[in-house]
């Protein structure tokens, strides 16, 4: 058993004849797939009752099937107004919101540039947060560098 597995061409050999064997099987069946193994003919005066009956059945399961689907029809049209009107209400929250964030910030734009015509016009400098914290950077990045101004530690002192 061993050596069916370990060599791949015996393997795919076996595989192959496998594979064949179902294919022939298949095509024997598909040649006769209207000759069931153990059908009797039915008499003449029960095929109409069973044909009348089996279109009713047919009648009933399509009417239950157009039911369904419009019920699902139904549920769709309701489920998308739904998302619609979330969706109107969701875009009505960020129209507001965004009224009320440019209305918050109008005001501050506008003191903003009335100081900096009056510092412009009075002479002043008054300097803001930002500008001095660029400054302190640009000082240690353009000043000298570290070897020529050591910090030494209150131990070596």
């Amino acid at each position: 058993m061993e050596i069916l597995l370990e060599n791949p061409f015996i393997l795919i050999a076996l595989l192959a004849f496998i594979s064949s064997f179902f294919k022939k099987k298949k095509r024997e069946q598909s040649e006769n797939p209207n000759k069931p193994p153990q059908q009797r003919p039915q008499p003449q005066a029960e095929r109409p009752a069973v044909e009348a009956s089996m279109e009713e059945a047919l009648k009933e399961e399509k009417r239950q099937q157009a039911e369904r689907a419009s019920r699902i029809e139904e549920e769709y049209r309701r489920r998308k107004q739904q998302a619609e009107e979330s969706m109107r209400a969701l875009q009505n929250q960020k129209r507001a919101a965004e009224r009320k964030a440019n209305s918050l910030m109008e005001p501050d734009a506008k003191l903003v540039e009335r100081p900096q015509t009056q510092k412009q016009t009075s002479g002043q400098f008054t300097p803001q947060k930002q500008a001095l914290v660029d400054g302190v950077i640009w000082s240690e990045i353009l000043g000298p560098p570290r070897a020529k101004n050591p910090h030494r530690s209150i131990q070596r002192k």
